[in-house]
């Protein structure tokens, strides 16, 4: 089983776009309602994607690990490792659809500066598997 993500990323006021398209062998299970989506990226690290209709939540088991956190419609806390450091941001999720039948999730999102509410970049994802 494949996880493909793909992501466009839009920088400076949408300006400049970026795709990212990584694809992984993944393992799925489901528990509690929950679905758990497990890989490792191109960086040898364990990453864990747990999510239902409301919420996803990514771990990246990094040193140190980054979380970040999408919750229908609201913003949420995130922790990334970046090359300055561990760094929080906020998450503010515009739009979020998971098709546990379809094998689908789409995210869309602004990624904001914590204390500002400045927006460092705009992220449209879409994950699938199977």
């Amino acid at each position: 089983m494949q996880i493909r993500l793909r992501n466009e990323i839009y920088l400076d006021d949408k300006l400049e776009m970026e795709v990212v398209d990584q694809s992984y062998p993944v393992e799925a299970r489901v528990k509690k309602d929950q679905l758990y989506l497990i890989f490792t990226n191109e960086e040898n690290e364990k990453t864990l994607i747990k999510c239902d209709a409301a919420e996803l939540v990514m771990t990246r088991f990094s040193n140190p690990k980054s979380v970040m956190r999408f919750v229908t419609k609201k913003e949420a806390i995130v922790t990334l490792q970046t090359p300055l450091g561990i760094q929080h941001f906020v998450t503010d999720t515009k739009h979020y659809l998971f098709d546990q039948k379809q094998q689908r999730i789409e995210l869309h999102y602004d990624l904001k500066q914590l204390d500002n509410d400045g927006i460092f970049a705009s992220y449209q994802m879409e994950i699938t598997w199977g």
